[in-house]
């Protein structure tokens, strides 16, 4: 089945370039990956106190966690961000973090919101992602 993945980017909207304001798909089978933080296979906290540590290593675990069904951060269409302690001032990290997973063009509809604690002690951030492949 071919899939049909449209990214659009209003002028009546502010756009950034770390994600993109609106995207439809057509076609193919939708893929829900549950919210991942910065712990290992053991629990053990990643990255303590960085938060673009921890999002970098997350979102190379949501990379990995994708390949085992065909996905590439190209086919993510939605992703929630929920990060502890949330500023202004960490906007800089957070784009970062999202340019270097998704490049310039291929970056998902993305809501961040700022929470006060995830549950592995430590964890700064947790984010969770929605695909579409061919199925």
């Amino acid at each position: 089945m071919t899939v049909t993945i449209e990214r659009l980017r209003p002028e009546f909207l502010w756009n950034k370039p770390h994600f993109t304001n609106l995207i439809t798909s057509k076609g193919g089978k939708t893929v829900y990956l549950s919210g991942l933080v910065a712990g290992t296979i053991d629990g053990e906290l990643v990255g303590p106190g960085d938060l673009g540590a921890q999002m970098a290593y997350v979102y190379d675990t949501i990379r990995q966690s994708l390949e085992l069904v065909g996905a590439t951060p190209a086919d993510i269409v939605r992703q929630r961000v929920f990060i502890v302690g949330l500023t202004p001032a960490q906007r800089p990290i957070i784009m970062k973090a999202m340019m270097d997973f998704y490049g310039d063009n291929q970056s998902a509809t993305s809501t961040c919101v700022g929470v006060d604690a995830l549950l592995l002690e430590g964890a700064l951030v947790e984010i969770d992602v929605t695909a579409v492949i061919g199925a």
